[in-house]
């Protein structure tokens, strides 16, 4: 038992199995890149974060780009959620400075933030410059470059105020480069405090100093040299001691540390002579900062703060000025420090003194001799000054891989049979070593054909033989290897160099192959591959498929950042679909804001690859994608991809097809067809010049038709092989290669069109070599031919046309010189040389086109009203102004003005205009003179945008003078037809038949006395028919089309919504557009504006030449419309009404316009304004809100038939009625209060059958109904949704309002009618669900006619829109999209057939979206 007892007492005492205690890595963290620089001797610099977290100099210093633009790293340090970091990006800093709760943190802060961070009580905190010391001696970084230092402050041999800075200089070995301390300091007493730290003050020599004060150099130079006082040159106070240069310093901080001596170095670098404050002056302003702290009490931590604050109100900018300039140059100078101790660290041999001609030799670029085949080329490899040393015109970012092939070769005496190496035993082998890689191969090939670019290559290889193979092959290729990052085993046990093992058999086919390429694959450092390319800022960056999606994203991401063109090389099938992941589809943007790459090179088997991944993975479903492709316009393109392929072959594998679908993520693909050529196909700005350029109207496959802003067309080009190689060596590289030539001219302004036969001819020459990259390219002549081996690639001396230059494009359009460059393809059109507008041709092109302004928009030039659509922005219910008496009997035809031009379509409109145009010459109305140069001058109609109507055809771009000036007259007649009293004058004299006396007063007869209207020539003799008559009667036509899916059944999805733009109304509104009404039957569109102006569009996108044209228009004179809809269901008037006490109907059919100024029964006073009323779907009322709020809210009810007022609902709400909404039947109304309180009223009982509360409704605004199959009692509407000023819309299921139980008695209505069912409708129902995405106030709510879908917007907001699936109710998330040109929306209407989506906003534009299953 005693045994047993001790057993349990040891376990309780042995230690529990914990986890190892925590190391410096758990405290401190390091940036991949930081740490990677420092272990391989890189020059790094440390920068302090108080000076942006607690500084007053603002976070556009740009200290990192100054760092990386010496050729160092950045190490800005500090401390972020509590954990001390050496290496901070950009947006780190710029979180902790946008938190506002950063610590000041110097050496004695740092435990403590570190330590509540690990306890995750996760703070902020800007270190001093004694912190900076300490975490970059921690993390090994020898260099620090500051602005100012601490110091002994004045009166410290009292108050002991000494900055922490000056003792960390004594005890942590970093050197610190800054413009010496604060001026306002006691510097005798800093620089006596340094020299009892051990710490070494050094100024740098600066020449101007040497020039004033003679005898400067290390032995006297101490006397001469002043110690800088921070914004003036001089302190009066001599340096302890003087630096000559970089190097000096760099060999001292060496010499520092390999002694073991552990105080830190301070290297004074004084302010550039012309941002420096003279000294007296300085000291007169620090004199009377200093006194006004110590005379207010600043002492201690709160004294610097305070006296630099007085410095800078009394200097104004000028200190604030220097105190940048002098951060700058410090960070700058301490960078030249860390590049001479790099250089020191490497073995470099420390000179002497350099004389001025060493200097100037070391200034000179290196030049190596590398062997390129028999003969030494010299390379001169970039220089790798200070001022640019890692700028780079491309940047590869790829693999490198050493590539072993084996090639069998049996023995003689051997009896093996066959040319197939044996299996399972030892193969006697030819066995090849060379360095490739696609990202090697294509840096190569670019580096190799213009030895003059910059090139850099990104890349990881291992601790390890095949490691060092690689780097001394690049070194010997002249490639920099600064961007090569080297994985130890350290790291990870896969960290080994990329091989390629091939084996092949006696006649050098692949047997087989492997590859170890899990470096690229299992690695991933995005902040290095960011610094890479904010390091190097490429022109070019180029990523291959070797990198794992997550890589591939991060290099396009980090190229995006830094404005740099991104080309994709796939590599291989398997690695193709790496750029179509589907983890990227919602961050990968479409042409031309943010596409996946600029370029690709894929084979026609990467091609399908990518094609493939993209479709799979959504990227052919997505909105952003659908309005790039709908703008190509491309429709039956076959013909075409036959034509510019010549193969049906290549067509019929889908090659173009698949180039075309992916141009909206990869705007160039070049796609490389073996033996066949390549394929270029481009998507092309509107601006782009060879839109107009006839020479390149051959290759235009398609022009965009429609308004898409930056989509002009589809360039597709055939580019056939430039030589069919019989005797083929190797095909490794061969690609490679064409992408590297093509880059390296690409790099230096090329055209991709012009530079594909170069890149080609790169290409022949790899095929021809046993290299992935073929020497020659770097060799001026090519064996036993003298001609140049790569004709037409740009160098720095030549003049080349831009990729994107439409300056030099416009030069060769109108140059008639030929090109050095030979054509491939011969069936050039004929140059037409286009002739510059003169004075009245510009004048004509204006009057017609110019603004686009045409006759209607003229009528309202003097408009009273204009200013009117102010008061839209007035959301609430306003009682009309008095208004000035008598208007209401103004006769109508003083108020109105109709278009009294009959509508034609547009086809006939053209035909009327060049039957006019050719009647005025056959008729004898000849001009009285022409111009003869007519008929000489070209126009591009092509070229220009506006002019691109007068086209008859889509491929028609160069016409004479005379065919323009013809078809400006037919384009002015088609805009503005003749007038009725034209036509009649012109005309010859109707021969008119009696009519009937049935025909009625509104002008309406039957189709056979139309027939007698006309004589046998088929001429129109009414000319008193009113405006929409033939409209009316031409309903088959309309009725035909109606557009697509319209009374078709269809189903609408939840998650993703089929939305695409289609064209938009031509006419705009000079006010918002306030309502927006389809017409029952035909696809017409009525929209109204405070400007007094009523339009009718036809809804067909497909009209030539108008798209959705104007039928007619009303300008009611002094009447501010602020509603109009069609009177339902036949849809043969429209009501509107402004802030008036009358309103107006016209009927469609005479063209009548009739007001109605009293409505009988009385309730006139109740009445001051007409502007709120709506229309029942049955056409048998018309509901007013009463502008008088006696009670409550009052909706009266009136006969559309008699106008006699038939009932009034008046709802008990508290500021009266906000908005009501009609049954789907037209038995009964909802209003809204704008307490939030809903009235459900039934014409049939003339009385409110229940009232109910939207839930946590602040300021009810508008209501709608929608939906079918919803209660009968409430009229079959199955939704209800209100918005409210809170912004949130609340939508209620009108099946729930009922309490359980309730809707079993009927009462009221006829015998045997059945009756209402009496109901109890609940006081406070659940809605089905609160839709909150938007903020602002809700003012626009409608319903689809199917029901399927519901729409809320705000006008408060710019794109405040949101469409709700139905009856899911789950808001869609792809539509709209940030790019979805709405506006400020001031209504919504669905088409008749819910197939469209009309938006009105507040700059009077209408635009359309087609609704697709």
């Amino acid at each position: 038992m005693e045994a047993s007892r001790l057993s349990s007492s040891t376990r309780l005492l042995r230690p529990a199995h914990r986890a190892p205690p925590p190391s410096l890595k758990d405290f401190l963290k390091i940036s991949d890149e930081v740490a990677d620089a420092v272990a391989t001797n890189k020059p790094v610099v440390a920068l302090e974060s108080t000076i942006y977290t607690h500084g007053a100099l603002g976070n556009d210093l740009g200290l990192e780009e100054i760092v990386r633009q010496g050729g160092a790293v950045p190490a800005v340090c500090g401390i972020l959620d509590g954990r001390p970091t050496v290496g901070l990006t950009s947006d780190e800093v710029a979180r902790m400075v946008e938190s506002g709760t950063a610590k000041k943190a110097s050496r004695r802060d740092i435990a403590y933030l570190a330590g509540l961070g690990f306890v995750n009580r996760k703070l902020h905190g800007g270190t001093t410059i004694a912190g900076t010391m300490l975490l970059a001696r921690l993390a090994g970084i020898r260099v620090f470059g500051t602005g100012g230092l601490g110091g002994v402050h004045r009166d410290g041999e009292n108050s002991m105020d000494i900055s922490a800075d000056l003792t960390e200089l004594g005890r942590t070995r970093v050197a610190v480069i800054s413009a010496g301390c604060k001026g306002f300091l006691d510097i005798p007493r800093t620089l006596e405090y340094l020299e009892t730290q051990g710490a070494l003050v050094a100024t740098f020599a600066d020449q101007s100093q040497n020039q004033n004060q003679p005898g400067s150099g290390s032995g006297s130079g101490a006397a001469a040299v002043e110690f800088p006082a921070f914004w003036a040159r001089y302190s009066g106070v001599k340096s302890p001691a003087v630096v000559e240069s970089e190097r000096d310093a760099a060999a001292m901080i060496l010499a520092q540390e390999t002694l073991g001596i552990e105080s830190g170095m301070l290297f004074a670098n004084p302010i550039p002579e012309e941002h420096a404050i003279p000294r007296a002056e300085m000291d007169a302003i620090i004199e009377t900062a200093v006194r006004e702290a110590a005379e207010k009490g600043f002492t201690g931590a709160a004294n610097t703060p305070y006296v630099l604050q007085v410095i800078r109100d009394m200097t104004g900018e000028r200190s604030t000025l220097a105190n940048k300039v002098l951060v700058r140059s410090n960070v700058e100078r301490a960078t030249r420090v860390a590049v001479e101790l790099s250089r020191l660290l490497a073995g470099e041999e420390p000179a002497g003194p350099a004389s001025a001609q060493q200097q100037q030799e070391e200034e000179q670029p290196k030049t190596h001799f590398i062997v390129f085949g028999r003969e030494k080329t010299p390379v001169t490899q970039p220089s790798t000054s200070l001022s640019e040393p890692a700028k780079a015109d491309i940047l590869v970012a790829g693999s490198v891989a050493v590539d072993l092939s084996c090639d069998y070769h049996p023995l003689a005496h051997s009896k093996a049979k066959g040319k197939a190496p044996q299996l399972e035993t030892s193969n006697p082998a030819a066995i090849s070593q060379t360095v490739g890689g696609v990202g090697h191969n294509v840096a190569l090939a670019a580096h190799r054909v213009s030895q003059d670019s910059r090139v850099r290559l990104c890349s990881l290889i291992g601790d390890d033989t095949a490691g060092s193979t690689v780097v001394n092959s690049l070194q010997a290729s002249g490639l920099d290897t600064t961007y090569i990052r080297t994985l130890g085993h350290d790291y990870h046990a896969s960290a080994r160099t990329a091989q390629y093992v091939a084996i092949n058999d006696a006649d050098k086919n692949l047997v087989l192959a492997m590859a170890d390429m899990g470096i690229f694959t299992n690695h991933s450092f995005p902040d290095y591959w960011k610094s890479a390319v904010a390091g190097t800022k490429p022109k070019w960056l180029v990523v291959d498929g070797n990198w794992n999606p997550r890589d591939i994203r991060a290099w396009v991401s980090a190229g995006r950042a830094h404005n740099c063109s991104v080309a994709f090389e796939p590599v291989s099938t398997a690695k193709s679909v790496g750029l179509f992941a589907r983890e990227h589809l919602d961050g990968t943007g479409v042409f031309p804001a943010c596409p996946a790459v600029d370029l690709a090179s894929p084979n026609h088997h990467e091609l399908a690859a990518m094609w493939a991944a993209a479709k799979e993975n959504g990227f052919f479903d997505t909105p952003r994608w659908w309005e790039v492709v709908d703008a190509f316009g491309l429709l039956g393109a076959r013909d075409r991809f036959l034509r510019i392929t010549a193969s049906a072959e290549i067509t019929d594998a889908g090659v173009p097809v698949q180039c075309v679908q992916l141009l909206p993520y990869v705007p160039t693909i070049v796609a490389k067809l073996g033996s066949r050529g390549c394929l270029l196909t481009t998507v092309l700005g509107r601006d782009d010049p060879r839109l107009r350029d006839a020479r390149e109207e051959e290759w235009i496959l398609t022009r965009s038709l429609n308004d898409h802003p930056h989509v002009g067309g589809i360039y597709m080009r055939m580019f056939p092989p430039v030589e069919n190689v019989e005797d083929i060596v190797s095909v490794n590289g061969v690609g490679d290669t064409f992408l590297g030539v093509l880059v390296a001219g690409l790099a230096k302004g090329g055209r991709v069109e012009k530079l594909i036969d170069v890149a080609q001819k790169g290409a022949v020459l790899t095929l021809k070599s046993h290299e992935s990259v073929s020497p020659d390219l770097g060799s001026s002549e090519n064996g036993a031919s003298s001609q140049p081996t790569l004709i037409g690639l740009p160098t720095h001396q030549q003049d080349f046309e831009g990729f994107s230059d439409e300056s030099s494009v416009e030069e060769e359009v109108n140059s008639s010189e030929d090109e050095s460059e030979p054509e491939i393809l011969t069936n050039h059109q004929p140059n037409k040389t286009v002739t510059a507008k003169d004075a009245e041709e510009e004048e004509l092109e204006r009057l017609v086109l110019g603004d686009r302004r045409t006759f209607r928009d003229q009528l309202f030039n003097h408009d009273p009203l204009s200013d009117l659509e102010l008061l839209e922005k007035r959301r609430q219910l306003q009682l009309a102004e008095p208004e000035e008496p008598g208007l209401e009997d103004v006769p109508d035809t003083d108020l109105f003005f109709l278009d009294t031009a009959a509508p034609t379509a547009p086809g006939e409109q053209a035909a009327q205009a060049k039957a006019q145009d050719e009647a005025g010459r056959v008729d004898g109305d000849a001009p009285a003179w022409e111009d003869s140069d007519d008929e000489r001058l070209t126009v591009s109609l092509a070229g220009v945008s506006q002019l691109r109507k007068l086209r008859i055809a889509e491929s028609e771009d160069v016409v004479s003078g005379a065919e323009y000036a013809r078809r400006l007259r037919r384009q002015y007649l088609t805009l503005h037809p003749l007038p009725a009293w034209a036509k009649a004058a012109e005309g010859r004299p109707a021969k008119r038949r009696r009519r009937s006396s049935a025909t009625g007063s509104d002008g309406s007869a039957s189709s056979a006395e139309e027939d007698e209207g006309e004589d046998e020539d088929g001429e129109d003799l009414d000319m008193e028919a009113a405006p929409l008559d033939r409209f009316m009667r031409d309903v088959a036509k309309l009725a035909g089309t109606a557009g697509a899916g319209a009374g078709q059944k269809r189903k609408l999805r939840p998650e993703v919504l089929d939305i695409q733009r289609t064209r938009p109304l031509a006419d705009t509104h000079k006010a918002a557009v306030n309502n927006l009404s389809f017409h029952p039957s035909y696809p017409v569109l009525l929209s109204s504006s405070v400007s007094s102006v009523l339009l009718l569009h036809h809804i067909n996108p497909t009209a030539h030449p108008t798209p959705n044209p104007l039928l007619t228009s009303v300008q009611a004179k002094l009447i501010d419309v602020r509603r109009a809809e069609f009177l339902y269901p036949a849809g043969e008037q429209v009501f509107f009404a402004g802030r008036r006490r009358y309103f107006h109907s016209w009927h469609l059919q005479s063209g009548v316009v009739e007001k109605t100024t009293r409505i009988q029964g009385g309730h006139r006073a109740e009445h001051k304004s007409m502007e709120h009323f709506r229309l029942s779907p049955c056409g048998r009322y018309m509901g007013i809100v009463a502008s008088t709020r006696k009670g409550g809210g009052l909706v009266n009810i009136v006969s559309v038939a008699s106008r006699q007022w038939v009932a009034a609902a008046r709802l008990d709400s508290r500021h009266g009625v906000a908005d009501f909404a009609w049954w789907s039947t037209g038995e009964g109304l909802s209003i809204l209060g704008r307490d939030g309180s809903v009235g459900e009223y039934s014409m049939a009982e003339r009385r409110f059958l229940g009232v109910w509360r939207d839930e946590g409704c602040v300021g009810g605004i508008v209501i709608a109904l929608g939906g079918h199959q919803g209660p009968g009692v409430l009229g079959d509407d199955r939704w209800v949704a209100v918005g409210s000023n809170s912004g949130v819309t609340n939508i209620y299921d009108r099946n729930e309002l009922f309490v359980a139980g309730s809707g079993n008695k009927k009462v009221g209505g006829k015998a045997g009618a059945g009756g209402v069912e009496e109901v109890t409708i609940k006081a406070t129902p659940e809605p089905a669900r609160r839709f909150e995405q938007l903020v602002t106030p809700i003012t626009v709510l409608a319903f689809s006619p199917d029901g399927q879908l519901m729409a809320f917007g705000s006008r408060e907001k710019k794109d405040a829109l949101r469409l709700v699936h139905l009856p899911s109710c789950t808001v869609y998330r792809n539509w709209p999209t940030e790019n979805t040109p709405l506006g400020r929306i001031t209504s919504v209407a669905f088409g008749r057939g819910s197939d469209l989506l009309a938006v009105g906003n507040d700059a009077g534009k209408v635009r359309l979206w087609d609704i697709r299953s």
